[in-house]
């Protein structure tokens, strides 16, 4: 049992940010530090975005994430553009509990009983806009911009957090079949003490290959890639992913993915977090898409994530 008015802030920030905003009030500066919201087939990759990390074609996605204790996100993300100029995508969420107990603290720290009960509410959302400045055959370069806000209602005290992030994305082709990606991105963004600064920093690298006879005899790919996290107070998060799968994502027909990973969270409740997942991609012949992802991830003493992403692709993705 956690004993502190921050006996929700463990199970809260698991989802969408570090534990270590426990120490900042009981999760009362959550709001300000909202966290990127994961569909399963992100999650199973070690929370890595391998399979479409130049953000491209249309979608519509919802999904849910549950973790044992019965706490519950929903989220819902839609996604297109005009061909590989200006794109916008949009995703929001709200955040759902059982009533739980409130406990208090002495002005020593230590436990000071029982506060009666509470349910929690949340919910934000995200814009993202990419613009691609250079597209040729050999490798394109796209700037990004971000707004992101949110609302957070504990048992005394409400928040709302509004931020923005801005970074830029290169992709590298190699030969036929594969392509090397490279991203980094800076948020929220601050003015203090006559300085501009971020509250984090993140960069990463994928790279993806397409097969035309792989293992099975048949069309195969794969995406394999890393990332790291910085935040200002000296907090490192990071993942590493591979992402394989079976069929054409492009085409007509069925495709399978298999997914595994693994994230860092440093303070977290379960600082090593091994990932792993499934997926199911179908297309018609006129390109139209449903797409089914699950992914599972431990969390310690609080049981285990489970993801679930139910999509509608509307046009293909180009590689």
């Amino acid at each position: 049992m956690i004993r502190r008015t921050s006996v929700l802030c463990p199970m809260m920030l698991v989802l969408m940010a570090p534990i270590r905003a426990c120490a900042q009030g009981g999760g009362e500066g959550f709001a300000s530090e909202l966290r990127t919201l994961t569909t399963a087939r992100q999650a199973g990759s070690g929370g890595v975005a391998l399979e479409d990390p130049w953000r491209q074609g249309s979608y519509a996605d919802v999904t849910s994430v549950a973790l044992s204790s019965g706490l519950r996100w929903f989220g819902l993300g839609i996604q297109g553009g005009g061909g590989s100029g200006f794109r916008v995508g949009s995703d929001g969420f709200v955040f759902s509990s059982p009533a739980m107990t409130r406990t208090l603290d002495q002005p020593d720290g230590s436990y000071g009983g029982e506060g009666g009960t509470f349910r929690p509410v949340e919910w934000g959302a995200r814009v993202t806009g990419q613009w691609t400045l250079r597209d040729s055959r050999s490798w394109r370069f796209a700037v990004l911009g971000r707004i992101i806000g949110m609302n957070q209602h504990l048992a005394d005290v409400n928040r709302i957090g509004v931020g923005g992030a801005v970074g830029a994305q290169a992709q590298r082709v190699l030969d036929a079949g594969r392509m090397l990606t490279l991203w980094g991105m800076a948020g929220p963004l601050g003015w203090g003490a006559g300085h501009l600064f971020a509250g984090d920093i993140t960069a990463g690298a994928a790279l993806l290959a397409n097969r035309s006879q792989g293992f099975l005899g048949g069309a195969e790919g794969y995406a394999l890639g890393a990332e790291g996290e910085w935040q200002t107070e000296n907090v490192m998060d990071g993942g590493a992913g591979l992402s394989y799968w079976f069929g054409r994502p492009t085409g007509s027909g069925s495709t399978f993915f298999v997914r595994l990973g693994v994230r860092y969270q440093q303070g977290n409740v379960a600082a090593v977090q091994p990932r792993g997942g499934l997926g199911f991609l179908w297309r018609s012949a006129e390109q139209w898409g449903f797409q089914f992802d699950y992914a599972i991830a431990p969390l310690g003493e609080l049981g285990w994530l489970h993801y679930a992403t139910l999509g509608i692709r509307f046009s293909p993705t180009r590689r």
